[in-house]
């Protein structure tokens, strides 16, 4: 497809062996398609076993529009504790 700035636009899909559980393989696609001077979109991998995202980074049960200021200001000696450890 010719873009109106004369550039190709070229879709494909994915071969229908393609493994999208295979992380080794989703990145050798994109370094191979790389060095064609491809640009690639698209879901490549999924996870197979993602786990729960809420008990990877420890969140509250609570909505946060129910927490009151007390829970969500920690206060400034922890934040500067926090801002230290992330310069």
């Amino acid at each position: 497809m010719i873009q109106h700035d004369g550039s190709v636009l070229r879709l494909g899909k994915l071969a229908v062996d393609y493994d999208p559980y295979d992380r080794v393989s989703a990145l050798t696609y994109l370094q191979q398609r790389h060095a064609l001077g491809e640009v690639v979109t698209g879901l490549l991998f999924v996870e197979p076993d993602p786990g729960d995202m809420h008990e990877f980074i420890n969140t509250v049960e609570t909505p946060l529009n129910r927490l009151g200021e007390a829970e969500l200001s920690p206060g400034s000696e922890v934040l500067a504790r926090f801002n230290a450890a992330h310069r």
